[in-house]
């Protein structure tokens, strides 16, 4: 690992670490001044940095009030997987262990994707984007029955109070995401991959403005070359629907050599078909 890449996981590491002890500071200083978190994917996305109506100021308001409403409450681990840095991004390949309460607890696959920039010669997040799936975790904590209703209610209160009204149901919108049709079509592209199939790739895509990055941040290839220019078979795992994103756990063989990470598919969700890939190995 390069020293820059080192820099940037270990400005990562302190998100965990802060939100570990409850540290809000902590984990406030590691973003940008202008940043945005979304989180989940597809939900309405907390800007900071700009004009906050419910602070009156330009400030970390939306930030502020995402670690009191989803954070504070909570008692969050991280089981990671594989740590993954490609130019000036991180993803973590991870597991969130979700204690609610002493009855009710969730375990939420995940793919996390920073992006990272200098500021004031200091690496700081200026997008956090977690990708996982909102129905399956609320099917987790109505599984735990009557205790989660006072869970939910709190939840609730505090999205509510600290969110709005609009608040809440931006962040139900991440249940409407592209779901089984994109997995189907991610299905679909890597079954084509492996077959050399050119037009089963080609159909998965939107048209061959559509870009890859394999990995991000060295090298862009056209979806009509893909084939010319990679070589091997390309397996997936964990496929995660969020919003217009399907992300998956990802292994490419060519030869003796496996490379794993994670790869993040976005879609024009009008055609239903793949617009940009972006390899993190």
């Amino acid at each position: 690992m390069n020293a820059q890449a080192a820099e940037l996981l270990a400005e990562v590491e302190k998100s965990p670490a802060a939100v570990a002890v409850h540290d809000k500071a902590a984990w406030m200083s590691i973003f940008a001044k202008y940043h945005i978190v979304e989180d989940p994917v597809g939900s309405r996305p907390h800007v900071s940095g700009v004009y906050d109506g419910a602070s009156g100021e330009r400030g970390n308001g939306p930030l502020s009030r995402f670690y009191d409403t989803f954070i504070a409450p909570n008692q969050i681990a991280f089981d990671i997987t594989r740590d993954l840095v490609c130019g000036n991004h991180v993803v973590r390949d991870l597991t969130i262990r979700l204690q609610m309460s002493d009855k009710v607890d969730a375990q939420v696959p995940m793919h996390l994707l920073y992006e990272l920039q200098q500021q004031d010669g200091e690496w700081k997040i200026v997008r956090l984007a977690a990708h996982w799936e909102l129905l399956p975790m609320i099917g987790q904590l109505l599984g735990k029955g009557w205790a989660c209703a006072g869970v939910l209610m709190g939840l609730s209160w505090r999205m509510l109070k600290l969110q709005g009204l609009v608040g809440m149901l931006g962040f139900s919108k991440a249940a409407l995401n592209i779901g089984n049709a994109g997995k189907r079509v991610v299905e679909d592209f890597a079954e084509a991959f492996n077959r050399k199939n050119l037009a089963g790739v080609m159909a998965c895509f939107s048209g061959d403005a559509a870009s890859i990055a394999l990995p991000y941040g060295e090298t862009m290839i056209e979806p009509s070359h893909l084939l010319d220019k990679v070589n091997g078979q390309l397996s997936l795992s964990k496929l995660l629907a969020a919003g217009d994103t399907i992300s998956a756990s990802c292994a490419l063989k060519q030869g003796e050599t496996i490379q794993e990470g994670v790869v993040l598919f976005e879609f024009n969700r009008k055609r239903r078909k793949i617009s940009r890939v972006r390899f993190y190995f």
